[in-house]
């Protein structure tokens, strides 16, 4: 090893009872046992021992311990009671730094394990592959010491199940309910299961991913289920094959978020049942049991985060398994059957390997298992590389770019390899954008790894060619967010350097997303805004895998707070009725007893995300902001689906969490809490924490008063319905300014965007007894127009750039609209500069960013939110009720010349100004398809034409200019109306298309 930091020391896994952070949690440390000081005779000192190679040699016989460096004896010792581990892994400590170029296990019990580092072969879980060895970087001071572990006896288990079918009789139905803790990889007579029953298509664009969803382990498991009818032989040989993975059930990856300490943590485990009917009523069934039999697959290793090591020998060793009439050898062994996934009351027996199904620890309670609602990952489309180019001349790493940000799966194709190829290992690596270099032999590209909160490899595939001339292989235990894959030894295992008119399909990606349906549209003659729209539809459906993530690289985390942000824009695009459903239902499982919810959901209870648990203590106590979506969310859905399911189902959930909050904001603190975070990702100075935080309290409040009363819970809803009046007292008590006639403690603009938003603006209208009573004030309605003139001011003074925070920027668009500055808030969205979205764009952006710089992630979804702008004020379209049973068409029509042509570089300026001349947007609502669309004629006057679905009423508000409307025959008129500025004809129809001509 050379090293030119690091002293030498060495250290042995041994048992240590305080690494217990759960009491029902089972888990080891690893701890250094000792450092060395190098004898003389080693002829080493600690200048030459970071300059030199070194063979180190760590020999355990019963407890004593012996080490020697270069041959050499440097120190030996006998370890107190039982503290070498007896099952466990070898590995470095974490935060050496040191390039390993050989590892060679051996005296295990095990089979011998030796590993030539030097072919970028990287076995260990941390490290970097390379042709120079096994790199491992200086530790990541974000990240808690942790050790970089060799999985020698862990790869990804394969399992069969061979049954026969009785004969001479007809299949009628078989059924598949399937569910893992981990990921599992499934086939019937080798060919994968399908969403439709059929087989798998070509580009196995049916064949469902990720399975099964992640979930809270120790208190729910999901499962699904599969129609297998077409993929069995009635009266033959069946077979049923899975692969395992470890998915979130077993992250060892060490990360800022604590998963490798889940109290449920653990080997991925299989359940499976299938049920056969046939038509004469007889039926079959199997389950996962010890009749199946398993070996070690070719997966040697994966993580949600780090990726995937394949060998392809192994996969040659093992050959076609998965097919009927397969021979299985001696490795093949009967599959051992374990406890399910669940929680202790009690403090548990510490175990070191697995659970056997009759070794039950005392107060074990199994989790729950619940049909998964939500669609399973699909692929949908495959991207190809638009280009080929290497970091530097000579330098044999090579990067490829796909053109767009997405989340997928990589696919690696190969011909012509051969025996002379076999043992050479690729390095895959995804990132999102080029950080530095030029490609030149001075300055070499570089690929973005946005790796600041794990300790390990992050989103990096290894895979070990075997001898075959063709080879193939799929990502199939992780998904990653990226733009360019850089590929290590990729010109040595194609004997030449790779090109793209021949290469292009030798690395493809399988674009991903949750199979949700595409409900939404929207264009305008604007290629700017059009290509805003893009950008925040790639970066929706990215972050939308199984759970709404903040990233899909860095993170995959389901932040709250982010998912509230953009839910109702996603509702307009996309049919995430299940999706975020299931997300929802993950909550109370990750509520602790005193009411307290984490900042995303699902979580490792105990690690991360509560009250004076490790990582970010700004996760720690209530984060109202973030918990908005708790109570945002299920209103959403009963507003676009009329999914009433979670009313009743969470109510006594959020009223636990919400006792919680009546010990933080209480009468002696003025009601004010100063969470940790508040406005965020805004360009105003912070400080509103406190007025955010109460005001979305309020907002919850409101919540369960009116749930409270449709549910029959009038006691409840009382409760809040009184609370909610104190809190409104207080929030204006506290922080109205009324000299300045707006609220002022810090981020001006998301306060009273919320203000309006929640109903918080004073008024002397109300009554006395009103909460929002204010003596000698403006009328209410005269207040909000003040704010929201406020809100168009700071735009505005500010060179027309947005002012407001995530939350803030969800409702201040359309509240601009309503109160007549539309001018403003297109301009603020089409503005150069920063803070911006043109600039993104500007900057090559092909998705959103997690800052208005690109410091952070280059692929977050939460300002996607201005799409619910563009469809409900651009073109109009606003449910007035529940489920579309009725709707408003109300277009804003803007006036001003704005940027409307797509900038290369963030020097151009001028980007062609020009009206907005038409709008279009179409919405797939669950009464049938609604659509707006308008055009500016060249006299100045609008043409409207809007399709109303059946079972609905809509109120049609046709923009006049004060002029002759021509009017369809079944549009009703209603009323004239100069509310928000403009001059609008008020016109009310059912199921239908109308054209109006209007001016």
């Amino acid at each position: 090893m050379d090293d030119g930091t690091s002293e030498p020391n060495w250290g042995v896994d041994h048992y240590d009872q305080q690494s217990e952070t759960n009491p029902t949690t089972p888990g080891t440390r690893s701890v250094p046992v000792g450092a060395v000081t190098l004898p003389l005779s080693t002829g080493l000192t600690k200048d030459t021992w970071g300059t030199r190679d070194h063979t180190v040699k760590v020999a355990a016989h019963g407890l004593t311990v012996t080490t020697t460096v270069n041959g050499v004896e440097v120190d030996s010792r006998t370890l107190a009671g039982d503290q070498i581990r007896r099952h466990g892994s070898f590995g470095f400590g974490g935060g050496t730094s040191a390039t390993v170029r050989s590892v060679k296990v051996t005296g295990t019990g095990a089979p011998d394990f030796s590993v030539d580092l030097t072919t970028g072969a990287n076995p260990f879980e941390n490290g970097i592959g390379t042709l120079a060895g096994l790199t491992f970087p200086p530790k990541n001071p974000f990240i808690p010491s942790k050790n970089s572990v060799l999985p020698i006896a862990n790869p990804a288990p394969v399992l069969r199940r061979a049954f026969t079918l009785p004969r001479g009789r007809r299949i009628a139905k078989a059924r598949l309910y399937l569910s893992a803790a981990g990921n599992v990889s499934f086939t019937v007579n080798g060919d994968p299961i399908t969403v439709d029953g059929k087989q798998a298509d070509r580009h196995r664009t049916n064949v469902p991913r990720l399975l099964t969803d992640q979930s809270t382990y120790d208190r729910t498991v999901l499962y699904d289920t599969f129609d297998v009818t077409a993929l069995l032989e009635a009266g033959g040989q069946n077979v049923l094959a899975a692969e395992l993975g470890r998915g979130w059930y077993g992250v060892t990856t060490p990360q800022e978020w604590y998963w490798q300490l889940a109290p449920y943590a653990g080997q991925p485990r299989l359940r499976a049942k299938l049920v056969v009917t046939c038509t004469d009523g007889s039926a079959t069934t199997l389950v996962s049991d010890q009749d199946w039999l398993s070996t070690d697959g070719p997966t040697m290793f994966d993580s949600v985060y780090s990726g995937e090591k394949y060998d392809a020998r192994r996969a040659d060793q093992l050959g076609h398994w998965r097919a009927p009439g397969y021979r299985t050898g001696r490795d093949w062994r009967p599959a051992t059957v374990l406890i399910p996934p669940g929680s202790c009351s009690s403090p548990s027996p510490k175990y070191h390997g697995a659970l056997p199904a009759t070794t039950v620890p005392d107060g074990f309670k199994p989790a729950v298992l619940r049909a998964h609602e939500a669609e399973p990952v699909l692929v949908d489309r495959t991207l190809r590389p638009i280009s080929i180019t290497e970091t530097a001349p000579g330098s044999g790493t090579w990067v490829l770019d796909y053109g767009q940000i997405l989340t997928g799966f990589v696919r690696l194709a190969l011909t012509g390899t051969g025996p002379a190829r076999e043992g050479l290992t690729l390095r895959i690596r995804g990132g999102n954008r080029i950080v530095a270099g030029d490609g030149t032999t001075a300055s070499p590209l570089s690929v973005e790894e946005e790796n600041f909160q794990h300790d390990a490899n992050l989103q990096t595939h290894y895979y070990t060619l075997s001898g075959r001339s063709t080879q193939t292989w799929e990502q199939q235990f992780s998904h990653f967010g990226f733009r360019y894959l850089e590929v290590m030894n990729l010109e040595t295992v194609l004997g030449r350097a790779p090109d793209l008119t021949r290469d292009a399909d030798v690395l493809t990606v399988g674009v991903a997303r949750s199979g949700f349906a595409r409900t939404g549209t929207f264009t305008t003659d604007n290629d700017l805004i059009n290509r805003l729209q893009r950008n925040l539809e790639w970066a929706e459906r990215n972050n939308l895998v199984q759970k709404p993530t903040d990233t899909p690289s860095r993170e995959k985390n389901g932040w709250t707070g982010d998912a509230m942000a953009s839910s109702e824009s996603e509702s307009l695009t996309w049919d995430v009725n299940a999706v975020l459903t299931n997300y929802l239902r993950h909550f109370p499982d990750t509520q602790i007893s005193t009411g307290q919810l984490p900042m995303f959901v699902p979580i490792a209870k105990g690690g991360y995300g509560y009250d004076h648990t490790p990582g970010w203590n700004a996760a720690w106590k209530a984060v109202p902001a973030w918990d908005s979506a708790y109570f945002v969310i299920p209103r959403e859905l009963y507003t676009y689906y009329g999914n009433s399911s979670l009313f009743a189902e969470l109510y006594d959930h959020q009223n636990t969490l919400l006792t919680y909050y009546e010990t933080l904001f209480t009468a002696e603190n003025d009601y004010t809490f100063e969470a940790s975070l508040g406005a965020y990702s805004g360009a105003e100075s912070p400080g509103s924490n406190a007025v955010i935080s109460l005001a979305f309290y309020i907002h919850f409040c409101d919540y369960m008063d009116e749930v409270g009363r449709r549910l029959g819970r009038t006691e409840r809803a009382a409760h809040y319905a009184t609370l909610a009046r104190t809190l409104r007292k207080a929030f204006i008590a506290n922080y109205w300014d009324a000299a300045q006639g707006h609220f002022t403690q810090g981020s001006i603009s998301s306060e009273n965007t919320l203000a309006i938003a929640f109903d918080l603006v004073p008024g002397s209208d109300p009554g006395a007894d009103d909460p929002r009573y204010l003596a000698g004030a403006k009328t209410v309605a005269e207040n909000k127009k003040a704010l929201a003139k406020l809100l168009a001011d700071r735009i505005m003074a500010a060179d027309q750039h947005i002012q407001n925070d995530m939350y803030g920027s969800r409702y201040e668009f359309n509240i601009l609209s309503e109160y007549g500055y539309t001018d403003v808030a297109l301009k603020a969205v089409t503005q150069t500069g920063t803070p911006g979205y043109v600039h993104q764009i500007a900057k090559g952006a092909t998705s959103l960013w997690e800052q208005w710089t690109d410091r952070l992630s280059v692929d977050h979804h939460y300002r996607s939110n201005v799409a619910t702008w563009f469809y409900q004020s651009l073109a109009g379209i606003r449910p007035t009720s529940t489920a579309y049973e009725s709707l408003r068409i109300r277009p804003y029509i803007p006036a001003a010349a704005v940027n409307s042509r797509v900038p290369t570089s963030v020097e151009e300026t001028d980007l062609s100004p020009a009206t907005l001349d038409h709008v279009s947007a179409s919405i797939d609502t669950v009464r049938g398809k609604v659509s707006s669309e308008w055009h500016r004629r060249a006299d100045g006057g609008i043409d409207l034409v809007v399709r109303i679905p059946y079972n609905t009423e809509a109120e049609i508000w046709v923009p006049t200019r004060d002029k002759p409307v021509t009017v369809p025959r079944g549009a009703a008129f209603v009323r004239n109306d100069y509310s928000g500025g403009a001059a609008y004809a008020v016109y009310r129809a059912r199921a239908g298309r109308y054209r109006f001509n209007a001016g």
